[in-house]
């Protein structure tokens, strides 16, 4: 014999209402703490770069220009940003203001376009950038395909959110939509599917972009360590790739979130994220130039300056060139001839001409201060003027206006080819 529980039959209660405490929770300020630094270090990347190809390298391609139009669209996205935080982004959706409801769908419409075109410029950059360095290699007809691609997926994207509702005013007055409106709009399953299919193109993408060096630098006659320094250098993008994987399964559950001015504007800020750490990986191969300079003077001061019987601080042997002559005729500096066998014609692996592919020689010089090298000009045993510091008072009076280390200690013959 079975018992029923006698238990009567009632409606379940209404959840109780929110806390203050719950009500005045806002997650406006750590937004801005987590933008606000990402910002500066991505403009500062842009304006460093720009330094280092305009007046240090006196060249500005279209990587550049690519990039310029991304840093000003990301000050765009900053201005929104702002925008919808003082409208109430970060505070619980209980809390978010009804009046403010309309005009933040419309900054948000226009915010998701401009995030789509951000994403593309910064990759048609690094594809660009990439051009120089598979300069006549097999390499770049297939850059060159991914750049149409990229700017193809860019307008296509661009297109589903314009016209994700007929009348396109509908995309953010949802007064225009069923049940009030007569607006035709993708459904919320479809309008998902094609937002994750973008972030999967997207994340390909990234990745292509970031592996292609590896296969490049690896052909460079350069030891083992130059190339995995370069292939890193050149790879940064993995970080926008992994971040773009980490943001795809929120943007999957976005519709799922019920607290999507709360816990759900996270998803903004990763938006946000992604598009910062795209701009500074891009930029951070760019400015070994600065690096170098900057390295390469604390490593003479350091390094260079040893200390005489006198007391008295002296450099041994440090050349960047030799003394001007005022006899009206045009002089040409030379390569800093310290540290031995860097005088020999060596070319610095990472300089701007290596990473960048562009007017690469090759260089076979001939006997020069250190060691014999094959030349096929010949051998020229003639000192201009001695390395070593004068022996005898003729040679003194000769020698008087001249520095010492300060002198061309043989002439070389080279020959150069592309």
């Amino acid at each position: 014999m079975a018992y029923l529980p006698l238990v009567p039959r009632q409606a379940p209660a209404p959840p109780p209402p929110p806390s203050p405490e719950y009500m005045a929770e806002n997650q406006g300020p750590r937004l801005m703490a987590v933008e606000g630094p990402l910002f500066a270090l991505s403009t500062l990347a842009v304006l460093l770069r720009f330094y280092v190809r305009i007046f240090m390298l006196k060249t500005f391609g279209w990587d550049d220009i690519m990039m310029g139009i991304s840093v000003a669209i990301s000050m765009c996205t900053l201005g929104l940003f702002v925008a919808v935080i003082d409208m109430g982004l970060g505070k619980h959706a209980e809390a978010f203001p009804p009046e403010n409801m309309f005009p933040f769908f419309k900054i948000m419409y226009f915010y998701s376009i401009l995030i789509i075109a951000a994403y593309s410029f910064i990759k048609l950059s690094i594809g660009f950038f990439l051009l120089r360095l598979a300069d006549r290699t097999r390499w770049r007809p297939f850059l060159i395909g991914m750049l149409v691609f990229i700017v193809a997926f860019g307008i296509g994207s661009t297109l589903a959110i314009v016209f994700q509702c007929i009348p396109v005013q509908a995309g953010w007055d949802f007064s225009l939509r069923p049940p009030d409106g007569t607006a035709k709009c993708y459904d919320a399953d479809i309008f998902k599917n094609v937002g994750v299919f973008n972030s999967s193109i997207n994340i390909a993408t990234d990745l292509i972009f970031a592996l292609i060096p590896i296969p490049m630098v690896w052909r460079l006659q350069v030891t083992l360590q130059t190339r995995i320094g370069l292939a890193v250098i050149l790879s940064l993008g993995l970080f926008a790739s992994a971040i773009a994987i980490y943001k795809t399964p929120m943007q999957y559950n976005f519709f799922k979130v019920v607290d999507w001015s709360g816990e759900g504007s996270w998803y903004y800020i990763w938006q946000q994220v992604e598009m910062h750490v795209g701009i500074i990986a891009a930029c951070l191969p760019t400015l070994k130039p600065l690096f170098a300079n900057f390295f390469g003077q604390v490593r003479a001061y350091t390094k260079g300056r040893t200390t005489g019987s006198g007391g008295i601080n002296s450099a041994p042997f440090r050349s960047n060139g030799y003394v001007k002559q005022n006899d009206g005729r045009k002089n040409f500096a030379m390569k800093n001839m310290s540290e031995g066998s860097q005088s020999t014609g060596g070319r610095d692996p990472y300089a701007e001409d290596v990473v960048l592919g562009k007017d690469t020689y090759t260089v076979e010089a001939g006997r020069g201060g250190i060691g014999r090298v094959r030349s096929q000009g010949g051998e020229s045993d003639e000192s201009i003027l001695s390395h070593e510091a004068p022996r005898d008072r003729a040679r003194d009076r000769e020698s008087a206006s001249v520095p010492r280390g300060m002198a061309i200690v043989r002439t070389t013959v080279v020959d150069v080819s592309r």
